[in-house]
């Protein structure tokens, strides 16, 4: 009895340490990381290149980040690491994932001006939520929603929309009223701070698995921005930078 005691305590502490080892091996591969990516700003090659090449160093160097972001995701027992780079100037900007490897799975070089990150977990489901707040011709000002998909074949970018748009005589929102208990559906709901053809219009976005994104046929909310900003009649006084990509 006392030897069957004995081995029943080893195992439970075997399995302890192995939990524990987990977890460190978690936090010491993204501390890894994180030292890697601050060799890489400060222009080592050798790092860049470990990191799927995250700073392009065809741009001017630049060291003033706002926010330096490294941590991980587990879905399906898959632990995938992130990084966020958020600089003053946008073209600096990065979202990249990585998996155990360092393999690169994704890297977003289309973020905008303030950015805020978050896990979140909805239906079952692990996301990485971008939210991101800048100004267009200096004076329009625009929210835009990412949702990057955790799962076992890796995380991608399934759904992106703007959330706010606001000039100075009016602000619109579009909020998400409804997430499917499959997954399946994202519907939304446009309002405004005063009257609009465009209030309590409602949209749907309906996911396609052969692309891996929430689509909708419609996109009311981003083609009246495109539109509002293409009409907006404005000097600016600051330099722009334009992305065609970027209400796509």
């Amino acid at each position: 009895m006392k030897y069957l005691l004995l081995l029943f305590i080893l195992l439970i502490t075997s399995g302890c340490e192995r939990k524990e080892n987990a977890v460190s091996s978690e936090k010491n591969n993204a501390v890894v990381i994180k030292n890697l990516v601050s060799q890489a700003i400060d222009s080592n090659a050798v790092a860049n290149n470990k990191l799927a090449n995250l700073i392009d160093y065809s741009l001017p160097v630049m060291n003033n980040y706002n926010s330096i972001i490294v941590d991980s995701i587990i879905a399906d027992n898959k632990t995938y690491y992130y990084v966020l780079l958020e600089n003053p100037n946008p073209l600096y900007n990065k979202f990249a994932v990585y998996d155990s490897l360092l393999m690169p799975l994704l890297i977003d070089k289309s973020l905008n001006g303030n950015i805020f990150l978050e896990k979140i977990n909805t239906n079952g489901e692990e996301f990485i939520k971008v939210e991101e707040a800048y100004l267009s011709k200096d004076t329009l000002v625009l929210n835009r929603l990412s949702l990057y998909l955790a799962d076992a074949s890796g995380v991608s970018l399934v759904f992106r929309t703007h959330t706010k748009f606001a000039k100075p005589e009016i602000e619109y929102f579009q909020d998400i009223i409804e997430i499917s208990d499959t997954l399946t559906l994202i519907k939304t709901r446009i309002s405004s701070s005063e009257k609009s053809d465009l209030n309590n219009k409602e949209d749907n976005f309906s996911y396609d698995p052969s692309t891996r994104k929430y689509l909708s046929t419609q996109n009311l909310f981003d083609e009246f921005i495109k539109k509002e900003i293409e009409s907006f009649n404005y000097k600016p006084g600051k330099e722009q930078l334009i992305d065609p990509n970027l209400l796509k």
